[in-house]
């Protein structure tokens, strides 16, 4: 007799392979099916805090997060019997003498409530999550039955990474192709920052200043590339927003590269998705700005508003339009809000979003 109900966790994995807005339901059902207190999803390789979790382990999610034990996290030393058993138990990671003495399993497992854990292998190679099942204190340790029955599940999970993965990228690959109708160069990340795929208009830009080396967007000038390097920790770090403020990179031979980064609602939030964010990159010296005539037309903008609004889009900040366009920064900024309430945006890395999808003379 099995331990647990093989048909209702492969059921609610399926759905959730299909349907992303299934996986917390789908993260429940487990949770109940394993007499576990709750389930977190969290990947194995690429970045945090982006996971997964049921209701009732928000509190230790925002505590492992906030706390920096996502650093610290001591489950990390079973990692090669899990990558080659498909599931690990606390004594896979540290002996029990020593979690008495550890500041992980004492200040952050103890303080949340939680002892007894269970990390389930899913997916292999570059794109391996652990979906971890967690006990509380007093409940009884995963048997050596529930151990075997979620070893061999974990071998039965690789179909639903796979159709997953399939579902989302062909999602994402829709959306490189509808940038490059409009002539806008997007490139797909996957959590770990690596490109999955580049568009033709991409394809085109990548060069002297921007470059692909080792599955990653780099720049050879130092300076760039760290300034690269925070905005991709800004887009993969931060929980709340799915935009982060534009990157303006002064090119080699003049002009600029504007590079717009954001996560896609509905379509990269499914943890097993093989991508994860866009990139979005214009070309000072290809961009075809909407006309002032065409925002006043679409967004019903004032002159001095539409000048604003294109301004920001290109990649100026505000204290540099004040100074160029000889107004207060008072002014620029009752103008701005003007303007975001018109668009239907709250921040300038929308606003700059929006724009960019803008065809000149359509």
């Amino acid at each position: 007799m099995l331990p647990f109900d093989l048909e209702r966790i492969s059921s609610s994995l399926a759905t959730a392979a299909i349907d992303p807005a299934s996986w917390s339901k789908a993260l429940e059902d487990i949770a109940e099916a394993t007499n576990s207190r709750g389930a977190i999803l969290l990947p194995v390789v690429g970045a945090l805090p982006l996971m997964w979790n049921t209701p009732s382990l928000d509190q230790s999610v925002e505590l492992y997060v906030s706390g920096g034990w996502f650093n610290r996290d001591e489950r990390y030393l079973g990692m090669q019997t899990f990558l080659k058993t498909g599931v690990i138990t606390d004594d896979d990671c540290m002996p029990a003498e020593a979690r008495k003495k550890s500041a992980f399993y004492q200040e952050f497992i103890q303080r949340s409530g939680l002892r007894e854990f269970a990390g389930v292998r899913i997916g292999r190679g570059d794109h391996v999550w652990n979906m971890s099942l967690q006990r509380t204190a007093g409940s009884e340790p995963y048997s050596e039955q529930e151990l075997s029955f979620l070893a061999k599940l974990s071998d039965q999970l690789d179909v639903v990474v796979k159709t997953s993965q399939a579902l989302h990228l062909q999602k994402g690959l829709s959306a490189l192709d509808a940038f490059a109708f409009s002539s806008q160069a997007a490139l797909l990340l996957d959590r770990a920052g690596k490109v999955v795929s580049v568009n033709a208009t991409a394809q085109a830009i990548l060069g002297d200043d921007l470059q692909i080396t080792g599955g990653r967007l780099v720049s050879p000038v130092p300076q760039a590339a760290e300034r690269l390097n925070g905005l991709f920790r800004d887009l993969f770090w931060q929980m709340k927003s799915a935009l982060v403020p534009p990157l303006v990179l002064a090119k080699r031979n003049g002009g600029r590269l504007i590079i717009y980064a954001m996560r896609l609602p509905g379509m990269a939030d499914s943890p097993l998705t093989a991508f994860h964010s866009i990139l979005v990159i214009a070309d000072s010296d290809a961009m075809q700005p909407p006309s002032a005539a065409t925002l006043r037309l679409v967004y019903d903008l004032t002159p001095a508003e539409a000048r604003l609004a294109m301004a920001l889009g290109s990649g100026t900040d505000l204290a540099a339009y004040a100074a160029t366009a000889d107004v207060s920064k008072e002014t620029v900024r009752n103008q701005l809000k003007a303007v975001f309430g018109k668009v239907g945006v709250s921040r300038q890395a929308e606003l700059a979003a929006v724009l960019s999808a803008l065809i000149p003379g359509r």
